[in-house]
């Protein structure tokens, strides 16, 4: 039976785990924190349901079995239909993103030089030149400047609170990157990858199925938790501090301090999914330190959450979607807001709602460290004038992560080849995660298999060097 350390009880972390323990591997979570989920956690208090992290995900096809098999599907909450309308700020307003042709064609949120602009898309030639490029080139290029003011620099700070002048169009949106490399422009490939799901679909026997956006009934946590259950809890250790990882017989070993006590454990493999910064305070073989320097310049921005719940009738909004978003040219403190309340059923009292205010990221990564009241000094002005919110809230709720989301940055490809070099230096060690695998729900799931996987082929490839190798 491979024996596996996994460090990192985070979502990626545990579904590591349950792939390995389902696959007949004796493992081990380890994680400084007190409890399992990494940034995903929820918090029921005064009649409100607040989520510390992600607040919703897509049911994918690997989500879905996961949670069956976890026997959590009747816990599953899908999203208010109102979740499909989006609203983008412009101009001091929220304005309905369109999502149909008809829409786009009369939506004041872009003008009719950007939407003739962005009808030319397919007639414009694909990248040759070699090398990485950022979002905010790609988008440029193909769409022109103000599907990139007003839609991809505000999806950009919705998903990683990142700057798109910066980020990696091969990294932070691969798909993206694909459409135009493989069918030359993104309508025709959106074209091709609707045409491809309608197939698979009609495969599967259901030819209107799509992907849902769903939470749960007591909040996002009940996932990881669910999994932390399915491993076992007593192979799940929490406040448990990583101290050093060395090779050790042909394996590794990892020496670990929990209250006070310092002890060694021995693995075939240890699989690390912890954020890169981490590794700067794990003592390491001095061949894998030189290797990991480059992982403390990877920025992992601040990011606050800021849940305020008021009494609807002081809400002017009709809060009819998921929620609005705010371009960086807008010049405001708030990245974007969830209507939560609005979202999912139970989120909120009766006769209030619940607005998840998102901070800080890449535009203002010192705010992190701002109090409660200093944020609310900033914050509600701008609920104020956006949303129409008159009155206090009733209900506040604050949760900062000081470094949140990885950045893939232009040049993201030299930490992803530190990773594999360490890897060649010291076999027994796999270092993978959201710097790698993406950084959504459905990323983290789906990066569990593919991690398990290459775990269990490292083990197999000493034991058999000429065994085949394991997709992952």
């Amino acid at each position: 039976m491979p024996r596996v350390i996994v460090c990192g009880a985070g979502l990626t972390g545990l579904t590591t785990a349950w792939h390995l323990q389902r696959a007949g591997s004796q493992v081990t979570v380890l994680d400084a924190a007190d409890d399992v989920g990494g940034v995903i956690g929820s918090t029921r208090r005064d009649g409100y349901l607040v989520e510390h992290g992600p607040n919703s995900c897509m049911l994918t096809s690997e989500l879905a079995q996961l949670v069956d098999t976890l026997g959590i599907t009747g816990s599953l909450r899908p999203a208010a239909p109102q979740a499909q309308r989006r609203y983008i700020v412009r101009h001091g307003r929220p304005i309905e993103v369109p999502s149909s042709p008809r829409a786009f064609l009369t939506s004041p949120l872009f003008s009719t030089a950007a939407k003739l602009r962005m009808l030319a898309e397919p007639f414009i030639a694909r990248r040759t030149a070699p090398g990485d490029e950022s979002v905010a080139a790609f988008v440029r290029r193909r769409l022109g400047d103000e599907p990139l003011t007003y839609a991809v620099d505000p999806f950009v700070s919705g998903v990683y609170a990142g700057d798109p002048e910066r980020l990696s169009i091969t990294h932070a949106f691969p798909r993206l990157a694909a459409m135009e490399r493989e069918h030359g422009s993104l309508l025709r490939g959106a074209i091709a990858a609707g045409r491809q799901a309608r197939v698979a679909r009609a495969q599967t026997g259901n030819a209107t199925a799509r992907a849902t956006m769903v939470s749960f009934a007591d909040g996002m946590v009940t996932l990881p938790q669910a999994i932390a259950d399915g491993v076992g809890r007593e192979q799940v250790r929490c406040r448990t501090r990583i101290v050093a990882i060395d090779a050790h017989d042909g394996g590794a070993a990892v020496t670990v301090e929990r209250d006070g006590i310092s002890s060694t454990l021995h693995a075939d493999v240890v699989i690390s999914t912890l954020p890169l910064h981490a590794f700067a305070s794990i003592k390491l073989p001095a061949a894998v330190r030189a290797a990991t320097t480059l992982f403390d310049a990877l920025p992992y921005p601040s990011v606050t959450s800021l849940a305020l719940g008021y009494r609807r009738s002081d809400v002017a909004h009709p809060l009819d979607g998921f929620g609005m978003l705010v371009p960086s040219i807008e010049q405001r403190t708030t990245m974007g807001v969830l209507f939560s309340s609005t979202l999912f059923a139970g989120r909120a009292p009766a006769g209030h709602v619940l607005l998840t205010c998102f901070v800080g990221g890449v535009r203002r990564p010192l705010l992190g460290a701002a109090s409660t009241e200093e944020l609310r000094a900033l914050v509600e002005p701008e609920l104020a004038s956006l949303l129409g919110v008159c009155g206090a809230p009733t209900f506040v709720h604050r949760v900062t992560w000081p470094r949140a989301i990885p950045q893939y940055d232009v040049g993201h490809d030299a930490n992803v080849h530190a990773a594999e070099s360490i890897e060649r230096v010291m076999p027994a060690l796999v270092i993978d995660g959201q710097f790698r695998r993406g950084v959504s729900v459905g990323d983290c799931v789906a990066a569990g298999a593919q991690i398990a996987a290459r775990a269990l082929q490292t083990i197999a490839s000493r034991e058999h060097p000429s065994a085949p190798a394991i997709a992952g």
